[in-house]
């Protein structure tokens, strides 16, 4: 009997659709005809997001689906730009458009970006005129912005809440349909919002709230089980009367971590849908937006360390969240949200749990990826976007804005194409965003004032040196003929070319990209810088254990986790296999 196959699903995570043509009740301003509501250059240039780029990338991203003939798409969260009502349509034409032309089927998640809440919250961005100038678009009919040209209030502008803002995308997964073979929720078999409610309370327990769950089972194709959590914790304020803003807390840092508290209940029905697929044959496969397992390639703990709690640091789920699910029967959950590209695993004996992060399409690398279901073994491929050109409308609306304004935009402009705008982006956020907000002011100096070189350099030098004292101290022994000869002896001749070549600035934009890209961005870095970066990483790690407020000891964790973000599990093209969790690097795909 020949094995049975099952349909592959492409998953696509974090798409962030904001509708560059729809009708915000804004006049924008007009290019061949067609007008355009454009956000800022300058937005772009210190989110973590690019905006208008997000129109194209989901369309030619749904595109290149269709064309390996593949029908049936998980969107992992953050669909919308802001869950504003009149980008959620948005999202909603593209997909009809898709499901339409070419029989696909979606089958979405919530994410922090889509809903809040009961109620729903006021949201405002900043869309360009034809000027240069900007007018601000918000829900909120109090807002005030001095610099803003015109504000405009506009209904469409709201981010609604459950299950008010489940309503455009009702036909994609939340609720019952035609073609299911099965469909439920952790309440039954009925989709009427009604029947979907949970009580979740404040942290001093005196005030309790009643919201929507939009957790749902749904098996697409025979023996397929798709496992769509909605992991969105929204916790009552203290204090705060429902119905006032702010009465309830952001869902973004809370995640997996807060799922255990006020959500166990969908934990308990997890359990039961894992126990019922063994009995049934099932292929199970979780989907949530928030990751279950860190993806950052254990480097939380030196993080904290060297930066403190960064925002990044508070939305890594902990151990215990791995044991729920391993002891719930769950083995393989795709996630979005950090927009990081990563496998990890958690091994708990002969049981095992491995988190497919997913990167968005918004941010570097730019992918989506690909579940091939084979009786023993997943086989996923990372399928990039960087392909993708860059529109000329997007590049006369850019010029509209940087020529009077003079924005600094980096690289960006100068970009060929949708990979390396992406590339220039998160290059230019280190000196534009990161360093500004995370990262120590001492560190930050001398990373935009030395060179790798001196980092080296830094390494070689065996007393502790204060990072305040750091520059006089790499002077003092630049052209030291003994120091130099050590550096000789360590490293090869092309590492030591290389190191004067690469400023600790535009390293520091590469340890970013490793960060969120792992092995995708290896390619875009190049060898010889990675092969330089393992050179300095290597002198650091042989110092050994510095005192904590040395600089080579806060160099040395930025060099190790360098190292961790480089080698960690497969990220790529890769197979797991379905007995025993072992993961290979799909070698014939490189």
């Amino acid at each position: 009997m020949p094995p049975a196959t099952h349909p592959r699903i492409a998953i696509v995570a974090d798409a962030h659709f904001h509708d560059l043509y729809a009708d915000y009740g804004f006049p924008g301003i007009v290019q061949d005809g067609r007008r355009l509501t454009f956000r800022l250059l300058a937005d772009t240039a210190r989110s973590t997001r690019v905006f208008n780029e997000s129109y194209f990338a989901l369309h030619h991203t749904l595109a290149d689906i269709a064309g390996r003939g593949i029908r049936h798409v998980v969107l992992l969260g953050d669909y919308s730009d802001d869950g504003q009502v009149e980008t959620v349509r948005g999202v909603k034409r593209v997909l009809d458009d898709y499901a339409a032309r070419f029989g696909m089927r979606f089958y979405a998640t919530t994410g922090n970006h889509d809903i809040f809440g009961a109620d729903g919250r006021h949201r405002a961005k900043r869309f360009l005129n034809a000027d240069g100038s900007y007018s601000v678009l918000s829900s909120d009919p109090h807002l005030r912005d001095r610099g803003a040209h015109a504000v405009i209030t506009s209904g469409d502008m709201y981010c609604k809440g459950y299950p008010d803002g489940l309503n455009d995308m009702a036909d994609f997964g939340f609720f019952p349909q035609p073609g299911d073979l099965h469909w439920e929720t952790p309440f039954g078999t009925k989709g009427d919002p009604a029947e979907r409610i949970y009580e979740v309370r404040s942290p001093d327990g005196q005030t309790a709230r009643r919201l929507m769950d939009a957790s749902y089972l749904v098996e697409p194709s025979p023996g397929v089980w798709l496992l769509m959590i909605d992991a969105n914790v929204f916790v009552p304020v203290d204090g705060v009367t429902p119905g006032e803003d702010g009465d309830f807390a952001d869902s973004t840092s809370a995640g997996w971590n807060a799922m255990l508290v006020h959500k166990r209940f969908v934990l308990d029905w997890m359990a039961d849908v894992a126990g019922r697929a063994r009995l049934k044959g099932k292929c199970l496969l979780a989907f949530s937006h928030y990751p279950v397992l860190d993806p950052l390639d254990a480097t939380v703990e030196d993080e904290v360390a060297l930066l403190g709690l960064t925002g990044m640091a508070q939305r890594i789920p902990h151990d215990h969240v791995a044991r729920a699910l391993i002891d719930a029967g769950i083995d393989m959950h795709f996630s979005g949200h950090l927009h990081v590209n990563d496998t990890a695993q958690y091994r708990s004996g002969e049981r095992f749990l491995t988190n497919i992060a997913m990167p968005s399409l918004v941010a570097f690398p730019g992918a989506y990826k690909v579940l091939d279901i084979g009786e023993e073994t997943f086989r996923i491929e990372t399928v990039g976007i960087e392909a993708m050109p860059l529109a000329d409308d997007l590049r006369q609306a850019y010029r509209l804005e940087v020529l009077p304004s003079r924005l600094e935009a980096g690289g960006m402009l100068d970009a060929g194409d949708y990979g390396g705008f992406l590339f220039e982006h998160i290059g230019h956020l280190v000196g534009r965003r990161y360093l500004k907000r995370e990262w120590p002011k001492e560190i930050a100096a001398l990373i935009r004032s030395l060179d790798l070189a001196d980092l080296a350099i830094l390494a070689l030098i065996a007393e502790p040196v204060a990072a305040g004292d750091a520059m006089a101290a790499i002077a003092a022994v630049r052209d030291d003929k003994g120091l130099q000869q050590r550096l000789v002896a360590r490293l090869t001749k092309a590492e030591t070319g290389a190191l004067h070549g690469i400023s600790a600035l535009n390293f520091l934009a590469d340890w970013y990209r490793l960060r969120m890209g792992s092995e995708l961005a290896l390619g875009w870095i190049g060898a010889d810088k990675i092969a330089a970066y393992q050179a300095v990483a290597h002198l650091f790690a042989d110092r050994g254990g510095d005192q904590p407020g040395a600089v080579q000891a806060q160099f040395a964790l930025i060099f190790r986790m360098l190292t961790n973000y480089m080698t960690g599990l497969p990220s790529g093209n890769f197979s797991i296999s379905r007995t025993n969790g072992a993961i290979e690097a799909d070698r014939s795909a490189l």
